[in-house]
């Protein structure tokens, strides 16, 4: 079972499995974590920067924290899409090897 042979119904199956472990929960919090607080200081900080009238300092954070949101969400995606490649080649190994036993 190759990640790229599944259909829709297939991998949302896949990710499910992946996200009930301890393993691929532990990769989510790891993949997102970074951008996820990148994003709430960035917003947080437009948010501070309009309350007290258009302070440039918090809208430079709110840049800066938006600026690089995208590349870290960008990598972070990859790093969990690449283990979740990973995982479907081991459940695809350990599936040929139960094959052979019997």
């Amino acid at each position: 079972m190759s990640v790229y042979d599944l259909d829709l119904k297939g991998i949302r199956k896949t990710f499910i499995e992946f996200h009930q472990s301890v393993y691929g929960r532990t990769i989510f919090f790891l993949a997102y974590i970074i951008p996820f607080v990148l994003f709430v200081v960035a917003a947080v900080a437009a948010l501070l920067a309009i309350f007290f009238s258009f302070d440039t300092n918090l809208f430079m954070i709110s840049l800066y924290s938006i600026s690089a949101f995208f590349p870290t969400f960008i990598i972070g995606n990859m790093y969990f899409y690449s283990e979740i490649r990973r995982f479907c080649a081991y459940k695809d190994r350990s599936a040929r090897r139960q094959e052979k036993k019997k």
